[in-house]
């Protein structure tokens, strides 16, 4: 059953009612008074918008996250020449977290590959340290040497993982985060 707006004849009250299909294009009788109704079209009287996220944007391209948008960093940031961001809506900030993603997971692959180079420096050094005292082990000894020489080549190699940005706002709803749990662990009603 579908919810209508009805006004009703005498009394003038406008009021939200059930109508069966059944029962459709006639009114239900007012509740208040039981006379005639008709129905009207009322537009919506709250549009609820989340507050806007924002952020700040460097001349290098960063990004800063100030904690409260009219707090002191906010403050500092404008100070500092920042570029003001505001997100509004799910598709901006669907948009945002992919650019972040993007970008998080290009410096996350530089700081593998830096671990990568350094990796293979350390067992290069090793291994030149080993070939040098391998004459004077034994047979046994190098072969044990060996193996683990053919052992660490084929270890896998470092990737970078998914650096998974995303807006708390956004990605979860309130249910899930801690804020709204009461002390003794139960959902809030705010």
């Amino acid at each position: 059953m579908p919810l209508i707006d009805v006004r009703c004849t005498a009394c003038e009250k406008i009021n939200e009612v059930m109508r069966p299909l059944a029962m459709h294009p006639t009114t239900p009788p007012c509740p208040d008074c039981g006379a005639e109704t008709e129905q009207i079209h009322l537009p919506k009287a709250v549009q609820w918008r989340p507050d806007p996220v924002i952020i700040y944007r460097a001349k290098d391209g960063s990004y800063r996250f100030p904690g409260d948008a009219g707090g002191l960093s906010a403050h500092n940031y404008n100070k500092q020449g920042f570029e003001r961001v505001e997100i509004r809506g799910a598709t901006e900030m669907r948009r945002f977290e992919s650019h972040m993603n993007k970008h998080e997971y290009a410096r996350a692959q530089r700081a593998v590959e830096m671990k990568q180079r350094g990796r293979e420096e350390r067992e290069r050094v090793s291994r030149g340290e080993l070939r040098r005292v391998m004459p004077q082990m034994s047979e046994r000894g190098r072969s044990l040497a060996r193996e683990v020489m053919r052992r660490n080549d084929n270890k896998p190699k470092d990737r970078a993982s998914s650096a998974e940005f995303h807006n708390q706002a956004y990605s979860f709803d309130r249910s899930n985060r801690e804020e709204s749990r009461d002390t003794d662990g139960r959902r809030r009603r705010d």
